[in-house]
């Protein structure tokens, strides 16, 4: 196939393109950073011209992009997009019925929600790996000293929920805490949503100035409950281990925890997985079921995978032998300890996981069954 392929600085284009080549199709790569993705004169002239100068059977690009969808319709082009962000931007929908689209989620639940809601052109597919990358990468020399008891790669994801809820009422504000420590008990449902009844809605939007929506807020409340969840696993767990903290905002957690930065993610990661004897990554709350790419490039990278209950995760991988499940605070506590002190049981986990991982969420798999997909016209 003759493929387009569109990207803004993904952290899996690379890994996408090489496979796209190794599978035999030709590829022309467009990078360009929206600054408005929804209203881009020049990037519309320009992907315009591209399209009438050569003929292509596909357009491909990590994330959706509406105005990438709008200009394969004008030209009939099939569009694929394949998105490792959850859940996506609202008003993204205005586009999805393009008969073009082909647009690939890796949370089934929010598929689900979409199909529930009449978009059909909305599929499911789980992330991927590139495990000969990896496994190349990983004989070469570190560039840095990695090694900790434990290891959090991740923002932490602070959200402006209190500027957002100041013109609230006391009630109000109590409602949503209430909602949001209700949700905080459980994972792999979304508790919040419901939570917020057209009724509720319509009471605080009387005293907004901008109306808030219900995915808006439910987004807002769901970043708030990963900010308090991931703070205070990252601080309890540094009392009983050492623990680093790779985040590219700068946010600092109080000693003993050390705040490390940020790592670059083809470079540097892999070896922070690979040498860390325990890899915390709790999930943004906002991802309901699906298994975010953090997660699989731990696994595959080697290293032993500590995570909050998912569905996806937690079907594909078992619980003690593949992977590292908690339920609450205190369950992430006693595990992290138990697998701190039996060695031999947690390197078996990091190595199950990595041979799964390898085999089963590949890019050349994931990517096939898409192509295949497009060929068919579904």
């Amino acid at each position: 196939m003759n493929i387009l392929l569109y990207d803004m600085g993904s952290f899996t284009y690379r890994d996408v393109e090489e496979t796209l080549k190794s599978l035999g199709n030709d590829i022309t790569v467009v990078i360009y950073p929206f600054t408005d993705r929804y209203r881009d004169g020049f990037f519309s002239e320009r992907i315009s011209q591209i399209l009438s100068l050569t003929a292509y059977d596909l357009i491909f690009s990590v994330n959706y992009f509406p105005l990438v969808a709008q200009a394969a319709a004008e030209y009939g082009i099939p569009y694929l997009s394949w998105s490792y962000d959850s859940p996506l931007a609202e008003r993204l929908e205005e586009t999805f019925p393009l008969e073009t689209n082909y647009i690939y989620l890796f949370d089934r639940t929010e598929v689900e929600t979409y199909r529930q809601q009449g978009y059909t052109r909305i599929f499911h597919m789980p992330l991927a790996v590139n495990p000969v990358r990896l496994e190349k990468l990983l004989r070469q020399t570190p560039p840095a000293d990695y090694s900790a008891d434990l290891s959090f790669v991740g923002n932490l994801y602070t959200s402006s929920l209190d500027a957002l809820l100041a013109p609230t009422n006391d009630y109000e504000k109590g409602y949503l805490q209430a909602a949001m420590d209700v949700q905080m008990q459980f994972y792999g449902c979304d508790l919040i949503t419901p939570s917020l009844t057209d009724e509720f809605l319509a009471e605080i939007n009387g005293t907004m100035s901008s109306p808030l929506t219900r995915r808006g807020l439910a987004f807002a409340l769901q970043k708030q409950i990963t900010y308090a969840e991931r703070s205070a696993l990252v601080c309890a767990l540094s009392e009983l281990c050492n623990v680093r903290h790779y985040s590219s905002t700068g946010t600092r957690l109080p000693a003993p925890v050390h705040s490390c930065g940020p790592v670059k993610y083809y470079s540097e990661m892999p070896f922070v997985f690979r040498d860390s004897r325990l890899n915390l990554c709790p999930t943004l709350r906002s991802i309901i079921s699906g298994i975010p790419l953090r997660c699989l490039d731990i696994m595959a990278s080697g290293g032993a995978l500590l995570c909050n209950y998912q569905p996806e995760l937690a079907e594909n991988f078992i619980d003690g032998e593949d992977v590292i499940l908690y339920n609450c605070l205190e369950e992430a506590l006693d595990k992290t300890m138990y697998y701190l002190d039996h060695e031999d049981e947690r390197k078996q986990i990091a190595l199950s996981a990595k041979e799964k991982v390898s085999a089963r969420f590949r890019y050349s798999d994931a990517i096939t069954a898409m192509l295949q997909d497009v060929k068919r016209g579904l």
